[in-house]
């Protein structure tokens, strides 16, 4: 029954995020930057690990799929039966809590004009390191049939929809090291890479740090506030998306962000009750972004000096 009521509520907070600005998704608006400029009418996939992995892409993706013409699709990999309820909800029932994630990031999806699908891979739980990515990998390839499997599911996502441009975390650290969210997109990079040169998406990964627990010092309150930071000691080059942006129906950018928190009420609880609004100051809602031209998609030891300590026993 509580689940039942906490869907519907979702499905009422959704259709009331999407209904008010019906009448202005076709209205063109003034790109923010670069980025939602040459995203802009194309066809853009976000590769992602779980429900509400979305969340840093979403002023982007609101500004080119809702405002700009852009066809948009989200893959999910994971089927989101991990602890990932236990410690916001103490909901132990593993079953439930994929449903509803899975209901929650297809309201998040919808209030982004975009598509969605799910590959349904293992929500494998390893060290958040590079020992935990390796893992990761090798868990996903056993359940699969082969590493070959897994990238073949993603080569059949890019041959049916056909991307101009691809966005996924940075897989060098995966912004908060978590390897699920490193595996996806270096798996995603080998599909790309299998593709003829000219049929190849550009491919943009999203490069901010969000290890609070292990955060040099004057970053963990930033971070814990929802403030975005670049990755310490990182000089590759960056495009930062603002997303102070503010859109023809009147919001910024930065809002389809909290919404995606709020859509995805199971792990943001406090944000979809109103308790907490995600309000860091502008500098801090900025999203930097890096060219895998620009970076080696397998250095290493990012995440060795960052690795939080409740992911070590994994």
């Amino acid at each position: 029954m509580k689940s039942e009521i906490a869907m519907k509520r979702i499905l009422v907070l959704a259709l009331s995020l999407i209904l008010p600005s019906l009448t202005c998704a076709q209205e063109a608006a003034k790109f923010s930057g670069p980025l939602a400029e040459m995203m802009a009418g194309k066809r853009v996939l976000l590769v992602s690990a779980h429900p509400d992995d979305e969340g840093l892409f979403a002023p982007l993706l609101a500004e080119v799929c809702r405002f700009n013409g852009a066809t948009c699709h989200m893959v999910v990999a994971a089927d989101a039966k991990s602890p990932g309820c236990i410690i916001p909800l103490k909901m132990h029932d593993l079953e439930k809590c994929s449903s509803m994630r899975r209901q929650e990031v297809a309201a998040s999806a919808a209030n982004l004009n975009a598509s969605h699908e799910f590959y349904g891979w293992r929500d494998v739980l390893s060290p958040w390191n590079d020992a935990g990515l390796d893992r990761n990998i090798h868990e996903w390839a056993q359940d699969m049939g082969g590493r070959n499997k897994l990238v073949k599911r993603i080569s059949e996502t890019l041959d049916k929809f056909k991307p101009d441009y691809l966005l996924g975390f940075d897989p060098r650290h995966g912004t908060s090291c978590h390897p699920n969210h490193r595996a996806i997109v270096l798996l995603a990079i080998e599909a790309v890479k299998q593709l003829p040169t000219e049929e190849r998406p550009d491919v943009w990964l999203e490069s901010d740090f969000a290890v609070p627990t292990t955060a040099p010092p004057g970053l963990a309150p930033i971070i814990d506030g929802f403030g975005i930071v670049r990755w310490p000691n990182d000089n590759v080059a960056t495009t930062w998306y603002d997303s102070n942006f503010k859109l023809p129906n009147g919001r910024t950018t930065w809002d389809y962000l909290v919404d995606v928190l709020r859509l995805n009420s199971t792990q943001f609880p406090d944000v979809a009750t109103g308790k907490v609004t995600p309000s860091p100051t502008p500098e801090h809602r900025r999203v930097p972004f890096v060219k895998l031209a620009d970076i080696n998609p397998t250095q290493r030891g990012m995440c060795e000096s960052f690795t939080p300590e409740f992911t070590r026993s994994f």
